[in-house]
């Protein structure tokens, strides 16, 4: 949109002034005022436009002159970016009868660029009307509704004005200058009232433009977080010196335009843009190339192009190898108002070759500007014709080896860019995107001379720190209350750290010992209780998950761990630890609870436990005894082969002689069924509903361990638990099981033989893997089990699979001998799966 940037943005060629231009032959001869106005327009002097067409208003005649000259006044406008004054006038010539819909569009445009996005989709809505058949109007709401998501979800960066630098004139493009090695010289473009053109120009009213220098005098505000170095800050939060001209002899910065700049790898040669202007002719830009002889800049040389000595081209930017010269021109095979183009340097002629348009890939029929190359292999540049948030905005796209882009275009995101003008943005030297600079007219800007507009001005531009906190409560297993000052020990790959909850028993590890990237694993312990452990990642969250605090210029993450321990003193059950009936043999579901308890053995090197199997009172005492006896030494075999030791473990058939008491916030299976005291004997069951009695008899067939002393000490001394990697151990455990079919849910209905096809069987293998599929017809949410060679041990013992037809799951559960309510609980998707042979239901 800010159509006069590029040092002083590539003015096309004009050979006219407007005091020349004569009247065309033919046309009715227009009243003074309004000539003199259009002649002004016309020579695209906007600044002494805007009051010349102001004063031809008052003698325009007729509803067609007078909308044609608030259409110019609204262009003068939007040409100098007073985009509410540009807006109000198109307005006002649409009021009066302007034929050309395209100002409907331009005031869209306006409304855009000034953030009022919900207006400016009703004005494209309005053009869509009066132009179904075109497709901008689509393209701009969609884009518009686009900017409305990226503004409620800002990227990482933060984006602060630089007071230091920025003055009431335009103030823009930045490169880095000064030393090599350093990075707290900059160079850029101002209008200020100090340049050496100091002639007012007819197009902005400001000075001419010339290139200043400011350096970054010291650190300030900078925050330490749990070291000694000084973290990196922002250029915002650094104090510059005042901007000086980087050439005050009048050989480098002239009497003309001096625009965007770049040095080369060894910031020894400067490119920069040059435009001339000379009595209001517009004679065109030019890239220059100088260099520091002593203390004085040498004489600049225009660079030729591709051999053409009058082409139009400015903001040049050069590869970081010194090989490619890219820059913006308005000349050569143009398909915008300004495209980006690259040239190769050739050693041999020393002269830069033929330029290559970047393509459509990068090119659009708008503009193109500020092409700036990084070290991460990416090229930054600004574009009004790319979908965006409004005026130009800021993307990057890839660069192959020949120069030429390849992959896609990528929009930087809110906050670099916004509703107004975001261009020319630069990254701190290096292949990091950490900090650097762009130059925009959003928000926040300093306003422009004589005006309530904001100017151009340069933004730094920090990729915030991204902090996370670790906190939770440690809680009593039984009780559900804090346990006050348990222990709490993080474990990272840089080492441990441990502190002591409070008496609230909560704790905090803030962001001083909590990194990003990063697995840790926490260790929790308290006396007369057995100690825990649990697992946080610092890994893959997006920045949505986190919270700003602008107090202290970083997105925090709060991730909490709260944390049951179990007191020593009552029995622990193990959830899914299931016998077939009369059989001591373990399932895979059985081998996974029992897993946990290596965990907590390993946690807690200094107890030993009585491995206790419970039954219900069904069958003789002695059966149960017996029973029960064989199902625990069957569970300390499993721990033993785990590598516990035996002198830890003690197996304890317990038969029916210990009823279950539901405890105070019981959460396990048939919880909905019984309250708090609640003690499952013989008498009391027969005296339950049927349903309720085989809750009931399932709950007191269980097994669980009790602490039977904690002052264990092994032969060889004691035993330590290392660092808790609970995936690691268990995986140990496992690693001469199979490995668990694959079960897949039917999405959409398909055949069972390219079903057979997709695991890699024949129809005939297939049915038998999945129970013979007799009368089974495809239907979506079906479950058919993939893997011949899968191990489906732990899925069979849990589900039942349908057979016939026209059953309910009432009589499921009466043939399961279970309530039909847990089947409701544990089979939620059946409110939209209809019971049918085929279908597996769980009922564990």
């Amino acid at each position: 949109m800010r159509h006069f940037r590029l040092g002083f943005a590539l003015i096309l060629v004009s050979f006219l002034s407007y005091s020349l231009k004569a009247q065309p032959d033919g046309e009715p001869k227009l009243p003074k005022e309004i000539d003199k106005a259009y002649k002004a327009f016309d020579a695209e002097e906007y600044f002494y436009a805007v009051e010349l067409l102001k004063d031809a208003y008052n003698e325009a005649k007729g509803r067609d002159q007078k909308s044609e000259v608030l259409f110019k006044l609204a262009e003068s406008y939007r040409m100098m970016n007073e985009y509410d004054q540009a807006e109000q006038n198109y307005n006002k010539a649409i009021k009066v009868g302007y034929r050309d819909p395209k100002a409907i569009m331009l005031r869209g445009d306006m409304l855009k660029a000034m953030g009022k996005y919900e207006e400016a989709i009703e004005v494209y809505q309005e053009y869509k009307k009066e132009n179904p058949t075109d497709s901008m109007a689509d393209e701009a709401i969609e884009s518009t509704r686009k900017a409305i998501e990226r503004k409620n979800k800002p990227s990482q960066y933060q984006v602060d004005n630089m007071k230091d630098i920025n003055s009431p004139a335009m103030d823009f493009s930045v490169t880095y200058g000064g030393d090599r090695r350093e990075n707290d010289v900059i160079v850029f473009v101002s209008s200020r009232d100090e340049s050496v053109g100091s002639d007012e120009d007819s197009w902005t009213g400001e000075s001419y433009m010339d290139l200043y220098t400011s350096t970054a005098e010291r650190k300030s505000r900078g925050r330490r977080r749990g070291n000694d170095e000084e973290e990196e800050v922002s250029y915002a939060d650094l104090k510059w010196s005042t901007p000086v001209l980087l050439d005050e002899e009048e050989i480098l910065n002239s009497e003309f335009h001096e625009g965007t700049a770049s040095f080369d790898s060894r910031k020894k040669e400067l490119y920069f843009t040059r435009c001339i202007v000379d009595d209001d002719l517009r004679l065109g830009c030019g890239i220059y190339k100088t260099e520091m002889q002593g203390q004085s800049w040498k004489e600049p040389e225009r660079q030729i192009i591709g051999g053409d000595t009058m082409a139009n081209i400015g903001d040049p930017c050069l590869s970081l190898d010194d090989k490619f010269l890219y820059f913006v021109s308005d000349d050569f095979n143009t398909k915008g108002s300004h495209d980006i183009f690259v040239t190769e340097y050739d050693r041999r002629s020393k002269s830069w070759g033929k330029p290559r348009n970047l393509g459509s890939k990068v090119n659009t029929t708008g503009s193109e500007r500020f092409p700036i190359v990084h070290g991460d292999g990416f090229l930054y540049f600004a574009s009004d014709g790319h979908p965006g948030m409004g005026g130009l905005d800021i993307y990057k796209v890839k660069l192959g080896e020949d120069g030429m882009p390849e992959g896609d275009v990528i929009h930087m995101e809110y906050p670099i860019n916004s509703s107004s003008d975001d261009f020319a943005l630069i990254w701190e030297p290096g292949s990091d995107t950490k900090k650097g600079f762009l130059s925009s007219n959003r928000e926040g800007s300093k306003t422009r001379y004589g005006s309530q507009e904001n100017s151009d001005d340069i933004w730094s531009v920090y990729r915030t720190p991204l902090v996370f906190n670790i906190e939770g409560v440690v809680l009593d297993s039984e009780e559900k209350t804090p346990i006050p000052e348990a222990t709490v020990t993080l474990d990272g790959p840089d080492g441990s750290v441990t502190i002591t909850a409070d008496e609230n028993g909560y704790y905090i590890f803030d962001d001083t010992k909590v990194m990003e990237n990063v697995n840790y694993t926490l260790h929790f312990s308290k006396k007369s209780y057995l100690a825990n452990t649990g697992e946080v990642t610092t890994i893959g969250f997006e920045i949505d998950a986190f919270e700003y605090v602008p107090s202290a210029g970083y997105f925090i993450k709060r991730i909490t761990l709260n944390k049951e321990l179990d007191p020593i003193k009552k029995p622990i059950v193990l959830p899914n630890v299931f016998f077939d009936l009369g059989k001591w043999d373990l399932r895979p579901e059985a081998m996974s609870a029992l897993d946990s308890v290596v965990i907590i053995l390993d946690n807690n090197p200094n107890i030993t436990i009585g491995m206790r199997s419970h039954t219900d009172y069904r069958d003789s005492e002695d059966r149960n005894n017996w029973l029960s006896k064989k199902r625990a030494d069957t569970c300390v075999n499993y721990l033993i082969s785990k590598g516990v030791n035996p002198k830890r473990l003690e197996a304890q058939g317990m038969g029916e002689n210990e009823p279950f008491t539901i405890p105070k916030n019981y959460d396990g299976y048939g919880k909905e069924s019984f309250k708090e005291g609640d003690q499952l004997t013989e008498r009391f069951i027969k005296a339950l509903p049927a349903e309720k009695q085989e809750i009931a008899n399932q709950i007191n067939r269980r097994t669980d361990f009790k602490v039977l002393s904690d002052d264990f000490v092994p032969e060889g001394g004691e035993d330590k638990p290392q660092a808790a990697d609970t995936d690691a151990l268990i995986q140990a455990g496992r690693e001469n099981e199979a490995k668990p079919g694959e079960i897949l849910v039917m999405k959409r209905p398909m055949s069972f033989g390219a079903l057979a096809r997709q695991g890699n069987m024949n129809i005939r293998e297939f049915k038998e893997l999945n129970g013979g599929l007799r009368g089974v017809r495809p239907f979506v949410g079906l479950q058919v089990k993939m893997e011949k060679d899968g191990n489906y041990e732990q899925w069979d013992a849990t589900h039942y699979q349908v057979k016939r037809r026209g059953i309910d799951l009432g009589d499921i559960a009466k043939e399961l001998d279970i309530d039909e309510e847990v089947l409701e609980e544990l089979n939620p998707e059946l409110e939209e799966v209809e019971i049918q042979p085929g279908l597996w239901i769980r009922y564990k």
